[in-house]
This record gives structure tokens, sequence and C-alpha cells, in this order.
């Protein structure tokens, strides 16, 4: 076996709480209240049920639907499990944050560093491990886990349709664009990853030359900086908004990490989600296609392999933290 998988399996079984136990726990919790709030509401709806302005008895409930409400159904699913989608990445984040926080800096403290270092590991290999754990195996592990949660749902939404006499396989099954949402996530593995190099090599840094306490090195460094330039007026002066700081500097730096978290519309930090702009365009062939146009999009491709750059050369010289 190569030293490489060596070090990923090191890296999995080191953090499996995190990166497995995480998102099967929260999907199993979300899983038992969506089962518990349907069936709730369908022994509340009685005889009747009122869907899109109509009130329809359940035993006609099959007949009652027309093209336009079955078309609202399933666009409403879509964008349910699109949603799903998008809140699944929160906890992801969270996670990978703090990973990556601890990934060189948890050597350090423990002195272990010394035994890595001693053994035939590059400290190249080792970084590489540390990014592919987070921005691979990490993120398919909560792939895996929402492709059963989103199977969960639906079934448990067949149910409650077969108990209103409605054929749950010709109205969702075969019309909702699962298998589209599935591949758009699996692809958007390595478009994320490119747009969260920033935030990885900021936190990775961080990590790699912080003698104590890197969560407050990583976040207030930036806020520091940010605070430092608006006192001396070096932003007003090169007509930059303090805003534009905020947002592309420390906001896509430190909280960058949250995967699906750029504008398509302007390729910078952040989204929002209304009425043009719903969870599956978030998650849509367009906005990854668009972010590629984005001059943020690279620029921060640059600023994120120029700090890992910095964290092997920490990683190589300084041995050992506080």
């Amino acid at each position: 076996m190569s030293t490489f998988k060596i070090l990923l399996k090191r890296e999995f079984w080191e953090n499996r709480g995190g990166f497995l136990w995480t998102p099967i726990v929260l999907s199993t919790l979300f899983i038992l209240v969506v089962g518990l709030t349907l069936t709730v509401a369908r022994l509340k709806a009685g005889s009747f049920i009122k869907f899109d302005g109509l009130t329809i008895p359940i035993g006609k409930a099959a007949v009652s639907l027309g093209p336009d409400q079955i078309a609202m159904l399933v666009k409403g699913t879509n964008e349910t499990l699109a949603g799903l989608s998008l809140m699944a990445q929160i906890p992801l984040a969270i996670v990978v944050f703090f990973y990556l926080l601890g990934s060189l800096f948890d050597d350090r403290k423990d002195r272990s560093i010394l035994f890595w270092k001693s053994m035939p590991v590059s400290d190249l290999n080792t970084i590489l491990s540390k990014i592919v754990s987070a921005t691979l195996v990490a993120p398919l592990i909560t792939l895996g886990v929402l492709i059963v949660t989103h199977i969960a749902v639906l079934g448990i939404m067949s149910a409650l349709m077969a108990s209103l006499n409605v054929n749950p396989w010709s109205v969702m099954w075969t019309q909702t664009d699962l298998f589209g949402l599935w591949l758009r996530l699996l692809v958007g593995i390595p478009v994320n990853f490119l747009w969260t190099l920033p935030a990885l090599g900021w936190l990775m840094m961080v990590s790699s030359w912080a003698r104590g306490f890197p969560f407050l090195w990583a976040v207030f460094t930036p806020i520091g900086i940010g605070l430092t330039l608006s006192l001396i007026e070096v932003l007003s002066a090169l007509q930059i908004p303090q805003t534009w700081y905020y947002i592309n500097i420390f906001g896509r730096g430190v909280f960058g990490i949250l995967p699906w978290s750029f504008n398509a519309r302007g390729g910078t930090f952040g989204f929002e989600i209304n009425d043009q702009n719903m969870p599956s365009d978030i998650i849509g062939w367009q906005a990854m296609g668009d972010v590629f146009s984005s001059p943020h999009l690279w620029l921060g491709i640059l600023a994120g392999l120029a700090m890992l750059a910095v964290a092997f050369y920490f990683r190589r010289y300084k041995e050992l933290a506080d």
C-alpha cells in the first residue's frame, strides 16, 4: 500500500467523527423530523387536504390534481431536495473549518510531528493528504449521506401520497430531477475545491505557523488588518469600499470554506435565495460555468496556492507549537 493511501486512511480514522458520523447523525435526525411532521400533518388533514387554494377530498386527490398542480408539486420537491443539499453543506463546512485549523497545528502541539518526520513520509504528501481529505473525502461522504437522505425523504413523501390515493411513482419519482441533482453535486466538488482554495490555504497557513489558539489567529488577524486599513484610510484612498474587504478578503478567506458560497452573477463570495435565485439555481450548471469566467476565482486560486506554499515551508521548518 502506498504511503499516500496510508496517510489518507490516517486522516479518515482520526477524523471519522466529523467526516462520517456528523452527517449520518444529522441526516437521521432530519429524516425523523420530516417523517414525524408529515405524519402529524396527514392525521390533522382528516378527510380533506388543501393544495394550491383547492380543498380536495382524500379519495379524489389523484383525479383532482391537474397538470399545473402536479408541475408545482414537482418543482417544490426539486427545490426542497436542492435546499436540503445546501443545508448539508453547513455542517460540512464547520467540520472542515476546524479540521484545517488543526491539520498542521495539532501535530506540533502534541509533538507527534517529531514521529512523522522520523518516518519516510514527505511533508508534501502530508499536506496533500489533508487537502484531499478536506476537499474530496469529506464532501464525497456528505454526498453519499445526502443521496440516502434524499431517497428516504422521497420515500416518506411517497407514503403520504399513497395515503392520498396518488401514485407517487408517476407524480414524483419519474419527474423529480434526482439524478441530475446528484450529478451536479458530484461535479460541484472539484468546482468548490477551486473556489474554496483561498480559505483552505489561509486556514492551513495559520495552522502551520500559529504557536497557539489558531482559531483566534485565523479569525481576528484579517479583522485587525481591516480595522487598521480603515483607520489609516488606505481603502478610502484607493476608492475601495470597506464592505469589499470584509466580503472578499475576510468573508471569503475565513468563511469561504462553505461549498456553493459563490454568487454566480458576479463570481463573488456570498449568495442569496429568492424568486430569481432558487436552491436549484445555486446548485446549477450555469452557476458552475459562470464562476469560471470570474477573475475572483482565478485570483483566489493564486492566493490559495501561495498560502499553501507558505504552509509547506512552515511545516518543513517550524516543528513545535507552544
